[in-house]
């Protein structure tokens, strides 16, 4: 069902594309790769603060962190059929 949905929007976008020049096309490509580059930089940034985050975090806290997210793995288990 999530995918049906995802190929209608870039169905969408590839009539948009479909009718622009191929400078236009070289230039939309060029942006969503620069987009993406820097996407993944910060990405990969915040996992290494957060693996740093985790590994110092004190027992106690390290405890409520993984009930908390145990929660969140239940609650969307419950939500997402």
């Amino acid at each position: 069902m999530g995918l049906e949905e995802l190929n209608s929007v870039l169905n969408h976008f590839a009539v948009l594309y479909g009718s622009s020049s191929n400078i236009a096309k070289i230039f939309a490509w060029i942006g969503i790769i620069l987009v993406t580059i820097v996407l993944l930089y910060y990405i990969s940034v915040g996992f290494v603060r957060l693996t740093k985050a985790f590994l110092g975090m004190k027992v106690k806290y390290l405890g409520i962190v993984l009930l908390a997210l145990g929660a969140v793995f239940i609650t969307l288990s419950i939500l997402i059929p």
